[in-house]
């Protein structure tokens, strides 16, 4: 069993944020030693791994929660997970999408100021409007 500072190591997750996910309920409250520390065994080290890879992977905290709560079901249907993912796919690819238009958008209003000493700036003009 690791302490909280190891656990926190150990998965690249912060003791704020594992404190955090115990509080929310996304994973159990550990045992606690006699000197009231709480202590991870490896099962909630799997978890907290788990986690990590969904919030690396760009999921929000309630749909790593409904993951996790399918990697925890061995009777499970892959189906659900994959409508999950697929879901998780199109918010990415709409978010990219917008982002590509903020980028083109400021590609453009770039491109027109002429970076000189006068003080006119396209760029300023058009957050103005």
């Amino acid at each position: 069993m690791l302490s909280i500072s190891q656990a926190a190591k150990e998965t690249g997750l912060s003791v704020k944020s594992i404190r955090h996910y115990e509080e929310i309920g996304l994973i159990s409250s550990p045992p606690r030693g006699e000197n009231d520390y709480r202590y991870y065994p490896e099962d909630l080290i799997k978890q907290l791994h788990f986690i990590k890879g969904t919030k690396d992977a760009g999921f929000n905290l309630k749909e790593s929660k409904a993951l996790l709560q399918l990697c925890e079901n061995k009777t499970r249907s892959s189906a659900d997970v994959k409508v999950i993912a697929l879901q998780k796919i199109d918010e990415l690819q709409a978010r990219i999408e917008q982002q590509q238009v903020l980028l083109d958008k400021l590609k453009k209003i770039t491109q027109q100021c002429h970076g000189n000493a006068e003080s006119s700036c396209p760029i300023i003009d058009s957050f103005a409007k």
